[in-house]
């Protein structure tokens, strides 16, 4: 497999470095700016790794780098005039940290992709801890010569790692309009790649409304024809209207209130209010028409309603709203039950739609416990994981404009900041941690965050959220096209050139409107 090396050190060191390419028969390879030199490198002591190298003397110029192109292993060199190791690393962190917070969470740049060669042995100990201690991930004291790097960079590159060609994909919430967003987001994904299709992707974990496209996205149900059915115009599915998301629960309303009415407070007031308490119902619609019409999707493009039928892995996440465990549907010992049974479980968000029954379990949205279960996509031995998370709440710079709108308003923008930080946190913990694993995280932008700032369940589907997503989705991969695009490739998927996504851009009317 092919690796992406960042070889950073003085002039001098790279003036060298180039030197011992070249006996070792590296291939000069041209660069799209004048950041760097870099170099294709095939050796037998690589053994079957083939490496990108990339020379740089500039710590300024990493961020930069990183801006442009995909670095799995960053090589700090301190030898031959350069920046003592501890000095020039704690500038390298720095200056990550703030270029992913700038970027966005797939641009975190973890120092457990690091690795330094000091120049001599004095005080080897303490400096290799002093840098232990910023998670660097291994330190080469003095080399003797270029095979000896060489083969520490196969050990390096190869041990106590993710060893597999295994891609998941993570769909979080967000209620209607998180599900309006992920259907954009995942509609230009499949338009924007060639080759291998999006939807052999071999394991999708799904919380709350990510629970259908999830199930849609392992059903082999096209994303261009959910859209044609959003629109009416579908030959295959019938017409996804507000009413299929929304269906009263009003069976269970009138009991709640009919048992309280019929019961006896007497005078007391505290009885009273405590009765009313219970007469207030844990949801308002029942999600069984919407239950009805995933199973019946599934079923019509050759799936049974399963988890075992299934060609992809899928994970659907809920919360057990006795106990507050999170459980995962599709795996073992919640994996003999239908995936639309699993659906309506994830989506059961209080107080819109009530709890979903389950073998004697009752359950709520998946959210309340879990964002988009990263962790057991990495436990599944994902190597690249496609993130789609909604939930990202409308930041703004003018004090006051939250309070303005309300207290609806303002309990949902805490509720995706919660989600998002916990989200933020739990990427971060993984991207140190599993430093051979690669995210690709969509999140909205402004233009998505405005259309998505109301109420989560509106009756209405909005297609305006879509082509908005969709139209995102396009610009963001053009930004990013070199990082992404390698990524990307190492799978199977080939991503379009920066003109064509360009032009799909362009035809955004015409694509959301047919599909094609």
């Amino acid at each position: 497999m092919l690796h992406h090396v960042l070889f950073v050190a003085s002039p001098e060191q790279i003036r060298l470095t180039k030197l011992a390419l070249a006996r070792v028969h590296a291939v000069p390879i041209g660069t799209p700016n004048n950041l760097s030199e870099a170099f294709h490198l095939q050796n037998v002591y690589l053994e079957h790794i083939t490496l990108n190298v990339h020379l740089i003397s500039n710590l300024d110029a990493i961020t930069p780098h990183l801006r442009r192109n995909p670095v799995d292993l960053l090589i700090y060199d301190e030898r031959q005039g350069g920046i003592e190791a501890r000095a020039a690393l704690h500038k390298i962190q720095t200056d990550t940290m703030a270029f992913g917070e700038l970027w966005g969470p797939d641009f975190i740049f973890p120092m457990s992709r690091v690795v330094a060669i000091l120049g001599d042995d004095r005080n080897e100990a303490q400096r290799a801890f002093e840098l232990g201690r910023v998670q660097v991930r291994d330190v080469y004291v003095a080399p003797q010569n270029t095979a000896n790097i060489l083969r520490w960079l196969k050990r390096v590159l190869t041990q106590s790692l993710v060893r597999s060609d295994r891609v998941g994909m993570a769909l979080s919430g967000g209620g209607l309009e998180g599900f309006l967003y992920q259907v954009g987001v995942l509609h230009a994904l499949d338009k924007s790649t060639i080759g291998r299709p999006l939807r052999s992707v071999d394991a999708y974990s799904g919380i709350s409304s990510g629970s259908i496209c999830a199930s849609l996205m392992a059903g082999n149900v096209p994303t261009a024809e959910v859209i044609r059915a959003m629109h009416g115009k579908s030959d295959v599915l019938p017409p996804l209207h507000g009413s299929i998301m929304f269906d009263l629960a009003a069976t269970n309303i009138g009991k709640r209130l009919v048992k309280t009415a019929l019961t006896a407070t007497g005078i007391d007031p505290t009885r009273w209010v405590r009765k009313m308490m219970r007469a207030i119902p844990t949801g308002i619609f029942k999600g069984e028409t919407l239950k009805a019409y995933m199973r019946d999707a599934i079923l019509t493009y050759g799936h049974e309603d399963s988890f075992e039928n299934l060609s992809s892995e899928l994970y659907i996440g809920a919360t057990d709203q006795d106990t507050f465990e999170h459980v995962t549907f599709g795996k073992t010992p919640w994996r003999n039950i239908t995936v639309s049974d699993a659906m309506r479980a994830s989506c059961a968000l209080p107080p819109f739609f009530t709890p979903a029954q389950i073998n004697g379990r009752w359950f709520i949205d998946g959210q309340v416990t879990k964002t988009c279960n990263l962790e057991l996509l990495v436990q599944r031995q994902c190597r690249l994981i496609v993130i789609i998370d909604p939930m990202k709440p409308l930041a703004t710079m003018i004090p006051g404009s939250v309070d303005k709108k309300g207290g609806v308003f303002a309990v949902l923008q805490t509720i995706k900041a919660l989600v998002h930080t916990r989200f933020h946190q739990t990427l971060t913990h993984l991207t140190e941690r599993y430093p051979d694993v690669d995210f690709l995280v969509f999140q909205p932008d402004e233009e998505c965050a405005q259309l998505m700032a109301g109420m989560p369940m509106r009756y209405k589907i909005r297609t305006e959220i879509v082509t908005a997503a969709y139209r995102q989705t396009l610009r963001q991969l053009r930004e990013r096209h070199g990082v992404y695009s390698a990524k990307l490739s190492r799978f199977g998927f080939n991503l379009k050139s920066p003109s064509e996504l360009l032009e799909l851009e362009r035809r955004e009317h015409d694509i959301l409107e047919t599909g094609t």
